[in-house]
């Protein structure tokens, strides 16, 4: 018959703990009877741990006991909630199961999978998360140590073997036990913002913040212990989150609007340089065309240096319109690449492929005008060699 840990717990209620290993029991009825056999029996006595010591196996009688620790691969078994701390908290790291291993405490005869938890198991149980949280925003552990290692502005230690100062540990559960409402919904919170999990959630930073007011709280040469930490878990967890809060300042999602905006107007505003800057020459061709005819029967030699600088004139604006064009490709490239640059969050996307669209039609309408005016420039080149040719011959 296959024995679990609830089968030992419903005996260790049964019986009366005389000493530590030993105990007596009451066979109150057949139920019982056939517990004690089972548990007792030469087959399962080497994994239970328990033996009959005395006393007749029957209804009615009183037998004497031994009972010790069972094998681990079923639970644990503490004589007292002293023995529980000393013992349950250091294997608390490295936490690498969750799923602990079921226990028995004798002396307040609590069993973990109890349905009702008295309030000391409660705020130990907040501790050891707590713990646990601060282990995980760590650098590194030396569990041979009990010693949790953290490196910001320095490097220091947070010493976690309760056992030193078991007294102290257990007032202060006292404590939190006697006000669970309010010290240990801080606990709870802390431990929730010291969740890393998600390492979209600025982890580093995080750590980086603890590390900071763990060492703020450390007022001597002593290593830092663990007992100070929870006694000052409100003033930990009001700097860290304070200074977090400050932090994410530069990420909120009006300052991401406001830098899109800011981007936005800085293209539309070079896009709109890009050509404009060579627009005024551009327009001058004209005016420059026509003097040649106004000043007409000033001689031949006249008409070819009029027509020579105009040649010269417009090829410049030429060049000058090549070299604006050149830099309102780029800009478009710029346009193109900037959502993709991580430079926004996701969140963005939609405004910006709109405020894209408006500064790409920008560049369109720029092209367009670009076009126009190099086809201006062709035409007073081509006139303006033909003229020269014409008057040579």
């Amino acid at each position: 018959m296959t024995i679990n840990f609830s089968d030992l717990v419903t005996l260790y209620r049964k019986v009366d703990i005389k000493e530590s290993t030993q105990a007596e029991c009451c066979i109150e009825d057949d139920t019982t009877l056939s517990l004690i056999e089972n548990l007792a029996s030469d087959d399962n006595s080497v994994v239970t741990r328990i033996n009959i010591l005395g006393g007749k196996l029957q209804v009615g009688e009183i037998i004497n006991l031994e009972i010790r620790q069972p094998e681990l691969s079923l639970g644990w078994l503490y004589d007292s909630i002293d023995k529980f701390i000393k013992g349950d908290f250091v294997r608390s790291l490295p936490d690498n199961n969750r799923s602990k291993k079921p226990y028995y405490i004798k002396d307040i005869k609590y069993y973990s999978e109890d349905i009702s938890t008295p309030q000391i198991i409660v705020a130990y149980k907040a501790v050891r998360e707590l713990l646990i949280r601060l282990e995980n925003m760590s650098s590194y552990l030396d569990d041979s140590g009990r010693k949790i290692i953290f490196v910001g502005k320095q490097t220091f230690e947070l010493h976690y073997d309760v056992s030193n100062d078991l007294g102290a540990f257990k007032t202060i559960l006292k404590g939190l036990a006697n006000n669970s409402e309010n010290k240990l919904k801080t606990i709870e919170d802390f431990c929730k913002w010291l969740n890393v999990d998600d390492v979209n959630r600025h982890s580093n930073e995080k750590k980086s913040i603890l590390a900071s007011v763990l060492s703020d709280i450390q007022t001597s040469s002593k290593p830092l212990e663990i007992c100070t930490v929870i006694e000052n878990t409100e003033r930990l967890y009001a700097a860290a989150k304070g200074q977090f809060d400050n932090y994410l300042e530069d990420f909120k999602y009006e300052k991401f609007v406001q830098k899109l905006e800011e981007n936005s107007e800085k293209f539309i505003s070079r896009v709109n340089d890009s050509i404009s800057k060579v627009l005024s020459q551009i327009l001058a061709l004209p005016i420059a065309a026509a003097a040649p005819v106004i000043l007409k029967g000033q001689g031949k030699s006249s008409e070819i240096v009029i027509y020579l600088a105009l040649l010269v004139y417009a090829t410049i604006c030429y060049f000058a319109l090549s070299t604006q064009k050149a830099v309102l490709d780029h800009l478009e490239s710029e346009v193109n690449s900037f959502g993709k640059e991580g430079k926004l969050p996701k969140s963005l996307g939609e405004k910006w492929t709109i405020e894209k669209k408006k500064i790409l039609l920008l560049v369109d309408k720029q092209t367009h005008l670009y076009w126009i005016m190099r086809g201006i420039i062709c035409i007073v080149i081509a006139y303006s060699a033909f003229k020269i040719f014409d008057t040579l011959f």
